[in-house]
């Protein structure tokens, strides 16, 4: 949930991976991961590490990691 308070969203944003849980069902998010599908486009998470605001966008299986 965003903080409407939060100064640190345009600072303090990492790009994470979006993963099914194979135990829970459940769809999470890893920050620490950093590998691509070379075959698939992605919907790929960025969230905020100080208040957790979390914005979806789509990566082109053909743009380049940077």
């Amino acid at each position: 949930m965003k903080n409407n308070n939060c100064s640190d969203c345009d600072e303090k944003t990492v790009e994470g991976r979006a993963f099914i849980d194979s135990v829970t069902g459940l769809l999470c998010v890893d920050l620490n991961r950093d590998d691509y599908p070379e075959d698939n486009d992605l919907i790929v998470p960025y969230v905020c590490t100080t208040c957790g605001e979390t914005t979806w966008k789509t990566k082109s299986k053909n743009e380049k990691n940077s």
